[in-house]
């Protein structure tokens, strides 16, 4: 394992983040194979490294977020702290930050400041609504993005109150969005020599995951609702009721519902004029109706049962998982590694979730724990010039 070529391997990066969407991005690069230095304030680090559930003290939630990375503690209001990092910048590939807009600047290390320091840098900037316009400064978390995207307003069950989803989707994707940009960059760095400044917001990826949603407004006018498990552009594609739990079928052609008649006994529905055509069978009352059909055929069914006679035919089709289930699917725990062991000096062996990219050449799997508070001071510092003594004094300072 030691040996094992990394993609990112010999990519400096200064992970200046705090909670969810800027230490993903950051994972993500650690993942494979990036360098990455969390800058964590001194005494305190990351607010997450207090959040639930905790093993020995240890947050997972940090864990998950920060495995693979190094730490290091700096207090950049101080003179020393300023002259530290600017030590620290001048020899990074990347900085990843997700401070309000205008911070940065403050502190003296804007991507105007940084770029003056180190020419390359490639400088990836996180934050709710953006670097420019009139919402910039306003504070951005996954709710208030869900929220102002319009994705809530099109989640829940029709006639009910909007939802947000289950999972930190926009936190999620404004992760993902600054690595891609980054790892962009970096090849355009590679060519030019020349680094440069990424704006990701979470309002703006969510708006982008949007678009199969906005295209009828922007057509016609038409303002999509909420509707439930169903999607409005095929039908059969729901969610149905057995008699211990849900399942979902996904029939989005033709010969998939003709294949879904035949397998639940009623074939007669593939000449029934509600039904038998695409574009007729996904309006409404006839969506409602063959729902009713489906939940009538599996009412007498474990979700189990459904879902074998459905696959046997070849139907998209599976069982709604708790995260019990999820986690314990050997498919997904065991041949796709999404959940990995590690050990940790104080918690012990812990279960991380794994890396959903699968490369052939440079594996992505996460090996290593997230780094106490501080852990790597001595080691990066060092290599900065700083010997012990001044880490000492630095440390009782609080500048470290």
């Amino acid at each position: 394992m030691m040996n094992e070529k990394k993609a990112l391997q010999g990519i400096k990066v200064l992970d200046m983040t705090q909670f969810l969407a800027g230490p993903y991005c950051g994972l993500t690069l650690a993942d494979m194979g990036a360098e990455v230095i969390k800058i964590e304030n001194p005494g305190i680090g990351d607010f997450v490294r207090i959040a639930v559930p905790q093993v020995n003290g240890v947050s997972i939630y940090y864990e998950n977020m920060n495995r693979g990375k190094k730490s290091v503690t700096v207090n950049l209001k101080t003179k020393e702290g300023k002259e530290i990092f600017t030590k620290l910048l001048a020899e990074a590939d990347v900085l990843i930050e997700n401070n309000r807009p205008g911070v940065m600047e403050r502190l003296g290390f804007s991507y105007e400041q940084a770029k003056k320091i180190n020419p390359g840098i490639i400088y990836c900037s996180i934050s709710g609504f953006g670097q420019n316009g009139p919402y910039s400064q306003r504070p951005g978390y996954d709710l208030i993005g869900q929220a102002m995207s319009g994705a809530m307003s099109i989640t829940g069950m029709q006639g009910q109150i909007p939802l947000k989803f289950g999972i930190p989707i926009g936190d999620v994707l404004g992760g993902m969005n600054g690595a891609i940009g980054i790892l962009a960059a970096l090849c355009y760095r590679k060519e030019t020599g020349e680094g440069q400044h990424i704006d990701t917001a979470l309002v703006d990826g969510l708006v982008s995951s949007m678009l199969t949603n906005t295209m009828g407004y922007l057509v016609n006018g038409t303002i999509p609702g909420r509707s439930g498990n169903r999607y409005f552009n095929a039908y059969p594609y729901d969610s149905f009721s057995a008699k211990d739990g849900e399942y979902v079928i996904s029939c989005g052609t033709d010969p998939h519902f003709a294949a879904l008649a035949k397998a639940i006994g009623k074939p007669e529905l593939l000449e029934d004029p509600r039904f038998k055509e695409f574009l007729v069978r996904k309006t409404n009352p006839n969506m409602d109706e063959l729902k009713a059909i489906i939940d009538e055929w599996s009412s007498d069914k474990t979700v189990a049962e459904c879902v074998e006679t459905l696959m046997a035919a070849e139907i998209p089709v599976a069982p709604i998982y708790d995260v019990k289930q999820m986690t314990e699917d050997p498919h997904i725990r065991e041949a796709r590694e999404m959940f990995v062991n590690v050990d940790h000096p104080v918690a012990g062996n812990i279960t991380i979730t794994g890396n959903p990219i699968k490369m052939s050449a440079t594996p992505t799997t996460p090996t290593k724990c997230a780094p106490l508070l501080g852990a790597n001071n001595e080691e990066i510092y060092g290599k900065l010039g700083l010997d012990s003594a001044t880490l000492k004094e630095y440390k009782e300072k609080k500048i470290i």
